[in-house]
């Protein structure tokens, strides 16, 4: 019987080495495309080539390759099936050959018959065959090769034929090859058949696409010059063929992480084919026996959503993904609390998901090493992920259990409640609410959605509604503005309109070099003033640059002049300032193509603000940067600034930027024509952006990188705040300064500093030693003037009293302990106006009575919290008006349990 990583291995090779393709490697699941939220097929990497836009660099022009690809986001996202059928998944590879203009039909359908009878040996009577229904060169082909007439079936272009990606494009008809299970997997429909049925019994297991025609807007088709080919056989598909099993989960790709999941839950799958040499879970050595418990057609899905789910997070985390709120960070954190919500229902405790990342590599790593590599991190982000949803899960459950109970609909508002304060992604309350037949409120959900978002923006807007509207209305009557800046730092222009505000008013002019606030960098500053009379009579300090649409604004402070409008004027940057913005904005792409180095493919770009004083950057990572990292990512920035790399800026077609591997960001909108920035040529470029922004011409301008902070913003991003040029050098003048006052004040060389403070630090700990240990002997002088207070109760001893306040908690402590270890079986509870401690001796426990529920019933009733073990806790005292009431109160209590 073949396995998985055989078939993947037969695959690529036959056609390696017999059919002359290169073997291309699979493609990150984050497409290069920034308007892509995830890899969903095999062509997608090689789509320029298809498109035209550059030229095959095979030779000939044919490649292979099996891509990682996951379908759980956007319109072509399968979570809803996944679990529910026995073959949808949100992570699956695809095994596919790609023709650019070479082969065509009369080729690849002999050599897609041949791989599947003759190298994977699949039964040909079970081998079905549908093609477009008018494509008579296929049929032709197929029935050269062997196929019976009555095994190929027409179809129509909803099932054969593949349209253009959008309105316009390449298309053209398909053939799929289907294989027949067997008539134990039939619905039992009278007219069940690979032509008139969907069931589990017809398996489609490979998809031979020919883009031989062109349609445009009108819908209208004519012949491609150049005729491709692109195949699809998804590889859990073929393997459960091959395998002979009747679902991919029962597949050797998949069957280790179900088995692991069934031994960590205790439940066993019920649909495990009986002829399946893949036998039920035997328990990992070291686990002892299992009591496994039979499983259900509910148990089942529990089962297959958390195996589909455990090795898709792991690929998407592997690949960088990050969870979050937004795009693909997004679709982790809902595919992954999917998963979670599932392991609940089979009761199992969090975290447990992170656990399966183990077998899961071991699954895998052979064929995709990087998961080696990236082990830890993944299981890192994956427990934090449950860790963190552990904390709201149930307080969530709880509010839709209020919905259950009643038989309501969940409304829009509870929907946005369940995401923005208990953490559901919508698609998983919709999931529970379909299982108890309810429904959910989508559209009054993407309101209350919708009205977050326009309150945030609100709260961070620079410029009114109102103020929008004036802007809209002065470009409509003046149009856009010229802007020169890239190449000019001053520029005459004319005043076309102006906006009245307080304390400022906003200019419009024909032409500006001011560059305006966006993708993170400030706005220019500068003068703007009449050209006649050298400022005499109209002089403006900019104060800073917006856009409104493609409207230039610039804020202005009036210094001399009235009637502005036709005004005709010179405007100029402020050119120190603009070159201090330029440096601290190069920094920021040398800083993430560094941390990339340093951390990995996880890092990606969150955010940043660009000033002429300093650069914040946003990014994706699990967990907070070493000293030694910090450090590492300061060294490679500066050897690039001192290789003196040429900074190159060039405008081209962004279909065009997208082939040269500039990173853009997840999301942004891209104008048709961009402006790549490379840090360095050749081989000697460490790093190329899309970015609209002003850079400096060489690293050598930046002088000196060096990073001041580094924290989080929220889970799963941080944020590192940089300096360089004239701001590093102050910010490090400023250090030596410091060092310097220590350096007197220790009487010591600057270099000796360092040293003399570790010292004090060792001197301070032995200080505080002796004084703990002093307290502790004061503690136990005072407490033991305490021991006849002790009462004799069944069973042992009793020691409940109010302490001094002026007792720290440590002394409390240490009383407690004292009085236990000298009262033995005995009851002791110690408490001031601040905290409670009670210690209870075993043969106590014994009896019911535990330490942890006397603190608890204290510290409530003070209005405080407080709990811990049976033999020893510890709480606070809020209210301490009442404290000997209480006090009172536990003794008598106590003393009337019968030992």
């Amino acid at each position: 019987m073949l396995t998985g990583n055989q078939i993947r291995k037969l695959y690529l090779d036959y056609f390696k080495d017999k059919h002359q393709h290169t073997i291309v490697e699979s493609s990150s699941l984050v497409p290069d495309n920034p308007t892509v939220l995830l890899t969903t097929a095999g062509m997608l990497q090689f789509l320029p080539i298809f498109l035209g836009i550059v030229k095959s660099p095979y030779d000939p022009a044919r490649a292979t390759s099996c891509q990682k690809c996951a379908r759980a986001g956007g319109k072509d996202s399968d979570i809803e099936n996944v679990g529910r059928t026995p073959r949808h998944h949100t992570f699956f590879e695809m095994l596919g050959n790609f023709s650019f203009g070479d082969y065509y039909k009369k080729e690849i359908i002999p050599w897609a018959w041949e791989f599947v009878t003759e190298i994977l040996k699949l039964d040909k009577d079970r081998l079905w065959i549908t093609i477009f229904e008018t494509d008579d060169e296929a049929y032709e082909i197929w029935r050269s090769v062997g196929v019976p007439a009555e095994r190929i079936k027409r179809k129509g272009k909803k099932d054969n034929f593949w349209g253009p990606p959008g309105a316009s494009g390449s298309c053209g008809p398909c053939s799929e090859i289907h294989y027949d299970l067997g008539e134990q997997y039939s619905c039992g429909h009278p007219n069940c058949g690979i032509n008139t049925c969907e069931c589990d019994r017809w398996v489609e297991i490979w998809n031979l696409v020919f883009t031989e025609l062109y349609q445009d807007e009108e819908g209208n088709q004519s012949p491609l010059e150049s005729k491709n080919v692109d195949t699809g056989m998804g590889l859990e598909r073929i393997t459960m063929v091959c395998q002979g099993v009747a679902s991919t989960f029962e597949t050797d790709l998949l069957k280790p992480i179900m088995d692991k999941v069934s031994e960590m839950s205790g439940v066993l799958y019920s649909k495990h084919n009986p002829s399946s040499a893949l036998r039920a879970p035997s328990p990992t050595r070291g686990e002892g026996n299992i009591s496994f418990k039979n499983g259900t057609e509910k148990t089942d899905i529990s089962l297959r959503i958390i195996t589909d789910h455990a090795r898709c997070v792991t690929f998407l985390i592997s690949d960088g993904v990050i969870p979050g709120n937004e795009g693909r960070s997004y679709v982790l954190r809902m595919i992954l609390r999917r998963a979670l919500r599932h392991g609940k229902i089979l009761g199992m405790d969090l975290p447990f998901l992170y656990k399966l990342v183990d077998v899961v590599i071991e699954n895998y790593g052979e064929a995709y090493p990087d998961l080696i590599k990236n082990k830890e991190k993944i299981k890192d982000v994956i427990q934090k992920e449950e860790n963190r949803f552990k904390e709201t899960l149930d307080r969530g459950y709880k509010m839709l259990d209020e919905f259950i109970a009643e038989k309501k609909d969940i409304d829009g508002e509870s929907a946005f409640k369940l995401y923005d304060t208990f953490g559901f992604p919508l698609e998983l309350t919709k999931e529970i609410a379909e299982e108890n037949n309810l429904k959910v409120d989508e559209e009054g959900y993407k309101t209350a959605m919708q009205e977050q978002k326009d309150r945030a923006k609100a709260a961070t807007a620079k410029i009114s509604v109102t103020g929008d509207i004036k802007y809209a209305k002065v470009e409509n009557e003046v149009g856009s503005t010229d802007f020169v800046g890239y190449t000019e730092n001053e520029c005459d222009a004319k005043i076309l309109a102006t906006i009245d505000g307080e304390g400022f008013v906003d200019v419009v002019l024909d032409k500006t070099p001011f560059y305006a606030e966006c993708g993170g960098q400030v706005g220019d500053s500068g003068i703007i003033e009449d050209k006649r009379s050298g400022g005499q009579e109209v002089k403006l300090e900019v104060l800073t640059t917006f856009k409104v649409n493609k409207l230039f604004v610039h804020r202005c402070k009036v210094i001399n002049g009235d009637d502005l409008t036709g005004c005709e004027v010179h405007a100029k940057i402020d050119l120190a300032r603009r070159e201090e913005i330029r440096v601290h904005h190069s920094s920021a792409h040398l800083l993430q193509a560094a941390l990339i180095k340093v951390l990995g493919d996880e890092v990606h770009q969150a955010g940043s603000q660009v000033e002429e004083n300093r650069m914040r950057f946003d990014f994706t990572f699990s967990r907070a940067m070493t000293q030694d990292e910090i450090f590492k990512t300061e060294e490679i920035v500066n050897k690039w600034i001192a290789k003196g790399l040429p900074i190159i800026t060039q405008e081209m077609d962004i279909e065009q930027a997208k082939l040269t591997g500039a990173t853009a960001l997840f999301g942004e909108k891209y104008e048709d024509v961009v402006r790549v920035v490379s840090m360095g040529e050749g081989e000697n470029c460490v790093s190329k952006e899309f970015c609209a922004g002003t850079h400096a011409r060489n690293t050598r301008d930046l002088r000196l990188f060096k990073i001041v902070s580094e924290g989080a913003i929220s889970a799963g991003t941080r944020r590192i705040e940089v300096v360089v040029s004239n701001s590093a050098f102050d910010f490090m003048n400023e250090k030596v300064k410091e060092l310097d006052k220590l350096s007197l004040m220790f009487k010591a060389h600057s270099n000796e500093v360092v040293e003399r403070v570790e010292k004090l630090q060792e001197e301070n700990k032995e200080l505080s030693k002796q004084i703990e240990k002093l307290e502790e002997e004061n503690s136990k002088a005072k407490f033991a003037t305490f021991l006849s207070k002790a009462q004799d109760i069944e069973g042992g001893k009793l020691f409940i009293t109010k302490a001094d306040d002026s007792i720290k908690p440590v002394g409390l402590k240490i009383g407690v302990e004292y009085l236990s270890a000298k009262l033995k079986d005995s009851i002791i509870v110690l408490a001031n106006s601040k905290t409670v401690i009670a210690k209870v001796s075993d043969n106590f426990v014994k009896q019911g009575i535990q330490a942890g529920k006397i603190v608890g019933d204290i510290a409530r009733a003070t209005g405080a919290n407080g709990g811990g073990r049976p033999n020893f806790a510890q709480g606070g005292i809020k209210d301490a008006s009442k404290l000997d009431e209480i006090l009172a109160k536990i003794e008598e209590d106590i003393k009337t349990i019968k030992v």
